[in-house]
């Protein structure tokens, strides 16, 4: 399997990589600078009119867009191999997130005065993944079906 980037600049010149890099870099900057406008634009016709709060400038505007990405995310990954690595890391963001679940849950339990049991919690875990499923299911349908006999 071939290299698509290494292939790319292999057949460009380095004086049209540096333009490449150099204008990507003005393009970037040109877009930042659009969005803190559109952002300010937007943020002085519509929210004093609905909040009424008051209007800002270009730098706060671009502070609110910047903001914005540092909370939301920077658009994500994005792979050019089909998002196969979001699947492979898929069980390490499982066992993470669980992981996490239970020292909330110890927290909680502690700050309510009450016994966490790791032993409980980790049998809780695999019965439901075996059948906790196929028991909601069932609860789900027999509520349907009495739903339905209702009517």
């Amino acid at each position: 399997m071939t290299n698509a980037c290494g292939n790319f600049f292999k057949k460009k010149s380095p004086l049209k990589i540096v333009g490449m890099v150099f204008g990507g870099i003005i393009l970037a900057g040109l877009m930042a600078f659009l969005f803190g406008w559109v952002i300010m634009l937007l943020w002085n016709w519509l929210m004093p009119e609905i909040f009424g709060l008051g209007t800002i400038n270009y730098w706060q505007g671009f502070g609110i867009f910047f903001l914005a990405k540092i909370i939301f995310g920077f658009g994500g990954e994005h792979t050019s191999d089909g998002n196969k690595s979001k699947k492979k890391d898929r069980p390490i963001r499982d066992e993470i997130s669980k992981e996490i679940r239970k020292e909330i849950r110890k927290e909680f339990a502690k700050e309510n005065g009450h016994d966490f049991n790791d032993e409980y919690d980790d049998k809780y875990e695999a019965w439901w993944s075996r059948e906790g499923k196929e028991s909601f299911d069932k609860y789900m349908n027999k509520d349907k079906a009495e739903e339905e006999t209702e009517l």
